[in-house]
């Protein structure tokens, strides 16, 4: 099929009418992977773009999933005839469906993936979608998914809150089987996770004993749950010692969102590199953001760990190919993603598992803190990659 070039419907709405026509027909089964998106585009014709908007398009109805790492499959044959968003389910008796915020998640996806292999492991489908970094369209994902016919779901919440959105409370007071595995409060709420005031509590510790007096903490921002509880730990360790974390020493990023947190920490490294007097020790929200205020520190010749030790938390793949290896706390993100699959397979089978589920963290022990050998002398060419692909990505923000 060519697009009819003299047709008023956008050439993405063609190729994707198209797909959703073979789909239906059954010319395209249900489980078969889709070809590359450059595959597509030549074959339509059209440009990889277009196939990119065609394909999100038929995800967002349903039609198609994305498998985190392994590419986009047929989820459901829609009636032949049917509209767009008016796919039938199949075999939704055993499909449980996953809302991301962002599918390129350097934290989520790692989850997502994890979900994936145990529900593939128990003979469950998992349908992914990403709510784009908008929380009304992660509302409109959980009703397509309760739609689609999905048993139960998996969701990494946009709310800033740390609180259930309306969607996902209306999901918990009529008995819908969920489980968030992004930060949110409440001892009634289904929540797998960290432990990290635990977490914060060993980063406190562990700097102690290298001998560092004098403390510092970057969080998402100030008073916001997530950050609080990361640095209650962290300050009754060093309190237990005698020291204190110095307000003057702590910051929040200054932009919103996870895509922007590598920019936050370099905005925080840049200031702290001006400051006549710099902590020993700091602890970092995320792993994204160390990485970036890591960064500005060495631009600005701020030595790390001779200067100031820097800890993160996440334990994400560009940690240990950081400039200078970043210490972290390991978040477990296969046995989040494992566990949150059992947990709602456990509650419709009729059992009752824990509603809040906190894991104990780990501290990944490299050269950013001082405490694993001396500091690199030469960067690596993937850690340079790892560097530009860092500040492309924030450049794209700017955007």
């Amino acid at each position: 099929m060519s697009p009819d070039l003299s047709s008023n419907a956008p050439l993405y709405i063609q190729v994707a009418a198209d797909l959703r026509s073979k789909i239906a027909s059954g010319r395209i089964p249900v489980g078969t992977q889709v070809p590359p998106h450059r595959q597509l585009a030549e074959q339509y014709g059209v440009s990889v773009v277009t196939i990119n908007k065609a394909l999100a398009g038929l995800v967002s109805e349903g039609v198609l999933h994305s498998r985190v790492g392994r590419g986009t499959f047929v989820a459901v044959r829609p009636a032949p005839g049917a509209d767009a968003g008016r796919a039938t389910p199949a075999h939704a008796e055993r499909m449980l469906g996953f809302v991301l915020r962002d599918l390129s998640s350097p934290f989520f996806s790692l989850v997502a993936h994890a979900a994936q292999q145990r529900a593939d492991e128990l003979g469950w489908g998992l349908l992914f979608s990403s709510s784009s970094n908008r929380l009304d369209r992660e509302d409109e994902q959980i009703q397509r998914f309760r739609e689609l016919g999905a048993q139960g779901l998996i969701i990494v919440s946009m709310n800033r809150t740390y609180r259930l959105t309306d969607s996902v409370r209306a999901l918990h007071d009529s008995g819908f089987p969920y489980v968030m595995v992004s930060y949110t409060e409440g001892d009634d709420t289904s929540f797998i996770g960290l432990d990290l005031d635990r977490a914060g509590y060993l980063v406190g510790r562990h700097l102690v004993a290298l001998g560092k007096t004098t403390f510092g903490y970057i969080g998402d921002k100030f008073g916001s749950p997530l950050a609080e509880t990361r640095i209650a730990g962290y300050r009754r360790a060093v309190e237990e010692e005698g020291f204190f974390v110095d307000p003057a020493f702590t910051f929040e990023y200054p932009l919103e969102g996870e895509w922007n947190d590598y920019r936050s920490g370099y905005a925080v490294g840049e200031h702290m590199a001006r400051l006549p007097t710099k902590p020993e020790a700091m602890f970092v929200f995320n792993d994204i953001g160390a990485i970036g205020f890591e960064e500005a520190l060495l631009e600005n010749r701020v030595r790390v760990p001779g200067d100031i030790a820097v800890v993160g938390l996440d334990d994400i793949e560009l940690a240990a190919r950081a400039r200078v290896p970043l210490t972290t706390i390991r978040q477990p993100t296969d046995r989040i993603g494992a566990l949150a699959v059992d947990t709602l397979l456990a509650r419709l089978g009729g059992e009752r598992p824990p509603v809040r589920q906190l894991l104990a963290p780990e501290l990944i022990v490299r050269q950013s803190c001082g405490a694993a050998g001396d500091e690199p002398s030469a960067w690596s060419q993937s850690r340079v990659r790892v560097l530009r692909s860092l500040k492309e990505r924030a450049a794209m923000g700017e955007q």
